[in-house]
């Protein structure tokens, strides 16, 4: 990584005033680079790893960041280790950051506001931190040179980071070292945010403790994935798989394509790192109702002895 850092530091200010398309530059960083980063990851069924020097013309700070895909996959909304580079190239952040194209859609005038206090809230939940990370200051932007734009949303949205000089880059093993330790934060920050913003919603979290809480954590993350549910929304269609219900024939126009996606995987089976997410194989459509009722049975993986249970009842 250490070299492929060099090269950007060492020629991206002067590549980025040529035009980007099939410059072999902008390729590196979305091929190369992201690669190399892929292979230290070493997790394709948990990460997506992605990188930009622009679209269409090239950004001011190029980046490359590591996606949960529970969480996001983009780079546009959600939480995400991304390595940043300042503009003038006199060093770059490995950051804990936000997807900002999404809370700026959304708020506008309040985007740095609201990037600021979810970066606050975000460190209130993670809280101690190791040395090697800390709440500094990131600054992407040479004010005198640089527009206001997404790089300030970036400086705003900041969670913690650490700093790399262009004088001074530490060794091959330091920068594994520190992406290993980044993810071990984020899955952290992930179990944790998400404990505390549903821990009023799911009720059955209260029937697990210890690993088995986590497990099922990471099991609600994988039914509220959009993309996901998508996906098996495609793949299986709207009507529920245990009571044969179709929203649309019972609400109209108010039910129609609504469904939700049950993970068919039992709890107990779950890793932190390996998830099968196969959208035939691995999920099965079902009514609010039934999908409630599924995981208040012993084995919210069984669906024939769901689909028994309800027939018995009837």
């Amino acid at each position: 990584m250490k070299d492929l850092f060099q090269r950007i530091i060492s020629q991206y200010s002067e590549e980025s005033k040529k035009p980007l398309k099939n410059n072999q530059l902008a390729h590196f960083i979305k091929d190369e680079l992201k690669n190399e980063l892929k292979k230290i990851v070493n997790n394709d069924e948990r990460y997506i790893v992605a990188s930009s020097s622009g679209k269409g013309r090239w950004t001011a700070t190029p980046w490359i960041a590591i996606f949960d895909i529970f969480i996001t996959i983009t780079a546009q909304e959600g939480f995400y280790p991304v390595f940043i580079f300042r503009d003038d190239m006199s060093g770059f952040y490995l950051t804990l950051n936000q997807g900002v194209t999404t809370i700026r859609q959304e708020n506008k005038k309040e985007t740095l506001n609201i990037l600021k206090i979810n970066a606050k809230k975000f460190r209130a939940q993670l809280g101690n931190i190791s040395n090697n990370f800390s709440d500094l200051d990131i600054k992407l932007r040479n004010q005198e040179t640089t527009k206001i734009g997404l790089s300030r949303d970036y400086e705003a949205g900041n969670i913690i980071a650490k700093f790399y000089s262009s004088t001074n880059l530490p060794s091959e093993d330091i920068f594994k070292q520190d992406i290993s330790e980044i993810l071990e934060i984020y899955k952290s920050l992930i179990f944790v945010h998400e404990e505390i913003e549903t821990q009023e919603k799911d009720h059955e979290n209260n029937n697990y403790q210890g690993d088995e809480r986590k497990k099922y954590r990471q099991h609600k993350r994988i039914e509220r994935n959009q993309t996901l549910i998508k996906k098996v929304k495609k793949a299986q269609g709207f009507i529920c798989k245990a009571c044969n219900l179709d929203f649309a024939d019972k609400y109209g126009v108010l039910g129609k394509d609504f469904i939700e996606a049950h993970h068919l995987k039992p709890i107990s089976q779950l890793t932190e790192e390996i998830v099968k997410l196969d959208a035939k194989k691995d999920f099965v459509v079902l009514c609010s109702n039934c999908h409630r009722m599924i995981h208040r049975t012993e084995d919210p993986s069984n669906l024939n002895a769901f689909k028994l249970l309800i027939k018995n009842q009837n």
